[in-house]
């Protein structure tokens, strides 16, 4: 008997197999992330309720084939359909860089529930807060989302020492973070450099709110320039960590 796998899933990739049937990578609560082979998934009346679409929530049934990389999904049964989030290009963007990150970052069949978690309050909370336009509730959200993801990972940057030393960190009002190291320093040189970049005191200040374990709603006090930095310095330690950019990053963080 092959095993089965029955979970609550978020759809973050999906590509058409033939005319009837899709692949697809679902992020699952408890299984990690499932590839799977959805045979007839848009035939009229399949058990598939229409489709697997992006960033939609449903209750999988796979089975698991030793043989195979891809699972057979067997049912998507769903839960939300998440239509706020297409409801304007701000929403839909930002939400495409919450999705993308997970099989960059996560691998197959590894269990991070509380990555699930994170893309689920990410994904909804974007979907649902209104107005949702480049200000503070969607800004404190993909901040959140970037630490949590990196936090689950083993890959948050260092705060509280000096990473190029390893000597207590100096307050400063400009720091050095490096991404080859993995965190701040206290002297960021005359110059940044490719691995190197001169960031603000203030802007330490909101990684260090999400250290602390604040919530989005923790990150509300920070400015819109605070927290669009702050999300942009964690896209680029996460760029490092994949050794290139999400294409997606440009649609949230444009110069």
């Amino acid at each position: 008997m092959m095993p089965s796998v029955s979970d609550e899933a978020i759809c973050v990739r999906h590509w058409d197999w033939s005319e009837t049937s899709q692949t697809v990578s679902l992020m699952t609560r408890e299984h990690g992330l499932l590839r799977c082979l959805a045979k007839g998934s848009k035939r009229d009346r399949s058990a598939f309720s229409g489709g697997v679409e992006l960033c939609t929530v449903g209750e999988l049934h796979a089975i698991i084939k030793p043989s195979t990389e891809l699972a057979l999904l067997t049912s998507w049964d769903l839960i939300d359909p998440m239509p706020m989030v297409r409801r304007t290009s701000e929403r839909f963007n930002a939400c495409m860089y919450a999705i993308d990150l997970i099989p960059r970052m996560i691998q197959d069949h590894d269990p991070h529930a509380e990555v699930y978690e994170a893309l689920h309050t990410t994904l909804s909370t974007i979907g649902g807060v209104e107005p949702c336009e480049r200000g503070l509730p969607v800004l404190a959200v993909l901040a959140w989302f970037q630490w949590a993801l990196l936090a689950a990972t083993g890959s948050k940057p260092e705060l509280t020492v000096d990473v190029r030393t390893g000597d207590e960190l100096v307050e400063a009002s400009v720091y050095g973070f490096s991404t080859a190291y993995g965190g701040i320093t206290s002297d960021p040189g005359a110059e940044a450099d490719s691995q190197l970049f001169r960031v603000r005191a203030r802007t330490i200040e909101v990684l260090r709110t999400l250290d602390h374990g604040a919530g989005w709603e923790g990150l509300l006090g920070h400015s819109v320039g605070e927290l669009e930095r702050c999300g942009r310095l964690l896209g680029v330690t996460l760029s490092s960590i994949l050794g290139h950019e999400s294409p997606s990053f440009r649609w949230v963080y444009s110069d």
